[in-house]
């Protein structure tokens, strides 16, 4: 996975984190994250989105 791939994970997670209400469940956060960066916003090509998103998938498994 691209160091890239990562940076823009985390970055559309935080702008979920940023944009919601204060207390909301940790899976809706990572699915919103999800949503931007599959979305036209979200980083490069069809490789890299993915790439991001599996890094999501791996943040929310570390989130417990």
């Amino acid at each position: 996975m691209s160091n890239q791939a990562q940076i823009d994970a985390l970055e559309h997670l935080l702008i979920a984190v940023l944009n919601s209400t204060p207390g909301a469940p940790k899976g809706y956060l990572i699915k919103q994250a999800q949503g931007s960066l599959l979305g036209s916003d979200g980083p490069g090509g069809p490789d890299q989105k993915s790439e991001a998103v599996n890094h999501l998938n791996y943040i929310a498994t570390r989130l417990g």
